[in-house]
This record gives structure tokens, C-alpha cells and sequence, in this order.
């Protein structure tokens, strides 16, 4: 038996004798055994509700401390989320502006002069041009692409507004 893992009992000490010694020290009368058992027994009870007092204490010490920390994380990681959002909004208005304006730009070009402009793009980009314009120019300009080329924009085109039409979006 121990006093909470804290303090053990006499009971419970090893002998510290030889066991030659152990053999021939007097047996300790029951009575002072007991006596023994029960002062250690008084002793953890009366230190029992101090021990878990302090235990309590430290462990709440602990949780306060790392809810301070996880709070304070938990701020910096707001505040990154805010910045983020704010630069993703400032890029959107930097794109939609361009976007405007690289289209208006293809737009107002020849046909011819655009489809070879456009055949040098990216096809995401290429994409994106074409479907912000109206159908009878993106047509005009994808007549004067290379057929391949001009296939596979319009396959895409295609498949984008499908997916879009369906709300699986880009």
C-alpha cells in the first residue's frame, strides 16, 4: 500500500539486513506493525487532500497556459488570414481590370493579327480571352488560327462552359 503513489508504507520497506541478519533480528511484535500502518495511513490522509490541491493547481497552471498559447496562435493566424483575404482581393481587382483590358485589346485587333497572337498564349489564357468575347469575334479570330490550334481552344472553350453550366466551375 502507498499513500497515492506519494509515500510508502513501513510495512512495505525492503529490510535493509542480509537475510542471514533478517534471520536473526526479532520479529517486530503485530501490534507495532500495526501502529506503523496506521501513523502512515494518518500521514497520507492528512497530506492526501494537499497533494491533490497542488496536483490541481499545477495542471490547471498548465491548461491556462497552453490556452494562452493556443489563443495567441490562434490571433496570429487570424490576422494572416485577414492579410491573405486582403491580397486576394486586391489581385482580383488587379485581374478583372486586365482581363478587361487585354480583352478589349484583342478585341479591337484584326481577326488575323489577334489569332496569331493568341496561338502564342497559354491555353488557359487563350480560353479566358476568347470566352470574355463576343462570339462573333472569338469566332473570326479562331477562323484565322491554324485548324489544330483553333480546335483545340474552341474544344476547350466548350468543355469549360459545360462544366460551368453544370456549376463544377474552372
Amino acid at each position: 500500500m502507498s499513500c497515492g503513489g506519494v509515500l510508502p508504507v513501513a510495512a512495505e520497506v525492503p529490510p535493509t539486513l542480509s537475510p542471514a541478519a533478517n534471520a536473526q533480528a526479532p520479529a517486530l511484535p503485530h501490534a507495532l506493525k500495526e501502529e506503523a500502518v496506521n501513523e502512515a495511513k494518518a500521514y497520507c490522509d492528512s497530506v492526501a487532500n494537499s497533494a491533490s490541491d497542488t496536483r490541481l493547481q499545477w495542471q490547471m497552471r498548465a491548461i491556462f497556459a497552453a490556452k494562452e498559447e493556443m489563443d495567441a496562435k490562434l490571433k496570429a493566424l487570424e490576422e494572416k488570414t485577414a492579410e491573405l483575404q486582403h491580397w486576394v482581393k486586391k489581385r482580383d481587382e488587379i485581374l478583372r481590370r486586365a482581363e478587361g483590358h487585354v480583352v478589349q485589346i484583342y478585341a479591337n485587333m484584326r481577326a488575323d493579327a489577334a489569332a496569331e497572337q493568341l496561338s502564342t498564349l497559354d491555353d488557359k489564357t487563350a480560353v479566358s480571352v476568347l470566352l470574355q468575347m463576343k462570339p462573333r469575334q472569338a469566332g473570326g479570330i479562331l477562323a484565322e488560327m491554324p485548324a489544330e490550334r483553333a480546335a483545340y481552344l474552341a474544344d476547350s472553350m466548350a468543355l469549360l462552359t459545360q462544366k460551368t453550366a453544370k456549376g463544377a466551375g474552372l
